[in-house]
């Protein structure tokens, strides 16, 4: 590998560009949470149309991470990383200069462009440039830098609202990534020897439609029935994943490969993941709204709760990982979506007057989740395939990722809206009774959703790992 880095100055200044690139991504991805009832009161929004801030920055996540991530293996890094950095610091400001919940959107989703391209490529940073021998340090490295993003997120968020005002959690992107950009362009080896790359096209078009709409679908049905645009939106969810399918099964280079749902025990742990990471960003998106109406805490407050998650994650997750690196992940799995569970049950019957020690149980059940089950629940994916689909299945699990992240949203959002019959209704002329009707539905069918992550998890027996590979999936069988 004769592009690998070999002196230590160039190895860190590529490892701290690659991780500020996660870091950025990890603070968007939470740092709206605590600022939605602000911006709610702000542009007048609803349940189902504020949600979408999260939801389409996850979507254009998921929808493009993949495409960019095979440009950035084609040997277009640098690009990529730099150009997602631009488009990511212009959109940040748009996002901020916003006077309308329409602009917004428009510009939350440019964002999601742009954090796309560093996401896939800051990953590819690693792989391309650091020694093999050194590349698992890396990767945690990087991926810490996401997860002190994430945490920092709501704090910082309920800061900045509480000294100034909303649109500063977008403001503050601007400077750090031109410095950012700057420092890339000194810190990343220049191109060289790009590749034709190819892609299947139209594949990636086909499934951002069938994200789309299939979203929209779950955002409108609850309230609408199949009236409105429910039943023009199905009809082209349908059309687009059928013929997805058919596309992805002639691609030489299809963008998902569907091969590997031949493989029962990789199913069962992907959809578990995706159930796990939609219960989680789903409560995560509630729960602002119920310190905000409920327990009448400020921004800075709302941000200061929010980290108690992060707070039981970063002592409890590297220990647990490892624990799991010698027995079996099933277990560690099951717990977590035992805890999600937990937190359901606690949020669908929880009311203020209860006080702080409900909120605080679940919260601390909410960190539980990642701190037992993140790095069993994502090294079981790939596990569960032959070595030789390990990459696509490790591309599938970030999809997946952003994707159940944006299901999540949507849909908590949806079933509030349904019960708190609020379809339409601003945030500020809902009464806390009304708030809790939808806020408790949403919850009961997180809780159910929690039960089926379960039931999956622990359908999947792994027999004990010599090294980081399941024996079974180094040879596995379809059935």
């Amino acid at each position: 590998m004769t592009n690998v880095i070999t002196d230590r100055g160039g190895k860190n200044m590529l490892l701290a560009a690659a991780a500020l690139a996660m870091f950025m991504d990890g603070l968007d991805g939470s740092i709206v949470n605590v600022t939605l009832p602000t911006i709610s009161r702000s542009f007048g929004g609803d349940a189902g149309s504020v949600s979408w801030v999260i939801t389409i920055y996850f979507l254009m996540m998921a929808g493009l991470i993949l495409i960019f991530g095979k440009i950035s293996d084609g040997g277009a890094i640098k690009k990529v990383f730099t150009v997602g950095f631009l488009i990511f610091s212009l959109s940040s400001l748009a996002c901020g200069l916003s006077t309308g919940l329409e602009a917004l959107l428009v510009s939350r989703a440019i964002q999601g462009v742009g954090a796309a391209m560093l996401a896939a490529s800051a990953l590819m940073l690693c792989v391309k440039y650091y020694p093999p021998g050194r590349l698992g340090f890396a990767l945690s490295i990087v991926m810490l830098g996401m997860t002190v993003g994430a945490a920092m997120g709501p704090a910082l968020g309920g800061f900045l609202v509480h000294l100034t005002s909303w649109h500063w959690i977008f403001f503050i992107n601007v400077p750090i990534g031109l410095i950012a950009i700057a420092f890339a362009l000194r810190a990343i080896p220049a191109d060289e020897g790009l590749e034709k790359t190819s892609f299947d096209i139209k594949g990636s078009v086909l499934l951002f439609i069938t994200l789309a709409s299939g979203l929209y679908l779950v955002e409108a049905a609850p309230s609408a029935g199949a009236g409105g645009l429910t039943a023009p939106a199905a009809s082209v969810f349908v059309a687009s994943l059928v013929l997805f399918i058919i596309t992805s099964r002639r691609s030489p280079v299809p963008v998902l490969n569907l091969e590997l749902f031949r493989f029962k025990g990789f199913v069962a742990t992907l959809l578990s993941f995706v159930l796990i990471n939609a219960c989680f960003m789903g409560a995560l998106y509630l729960v602002p709204f119920y310190l905000d109406l409920g327990m009448g805490f400020n921004p800075m407050t709302s941000g200061l709760f929010l980290l108690i998650p992060s707070a039981v994650i970063f002592p409890l997750s590297a220990r647990l990982g490892r624990l799991s690196d010698r027995t079996e992940r099933r277990a560690f799995v099951v717990a977590a979506c035992a805890m999600m569970a937990v937190f359901m049950i606690i949020y669908s019957m929880m009311t203020p007057e209860m006080g702080y020690a409900p909120l605080i149980i679940a919260l601390v059940s909410m960190g539980l989740v990642w701190a037992i089950g993140g790095g069993a629940a994502t090294s079981r994916i790939v596990e569960n395939v032959p070595k030789s689909e390990s990459g696509s299945a490790s591309s599938l699990m970030s999809f997946t990722m952003y994707f159940g992240s944006a299901l999540g949203t949507v849909l908590f959002a949806a079933f509030f809206g349904a019960g708190a019959g609020s379809k339409g209704v601003e945030f500020s002329q809902m009464t806390l009774t009304t708030f809790l009707d939808g806020f408790h539905l949403a919850m009961i069918i997180g809780l159910m959703l929690s039960l089926i992550a379960l039931v999956l998890a622990a359908s999947v027996n792994e027999k004990k790992r010599h090294g980081s590979v399941v024996e079974a999936a180094a040879s596995c069988d379809p059935d």
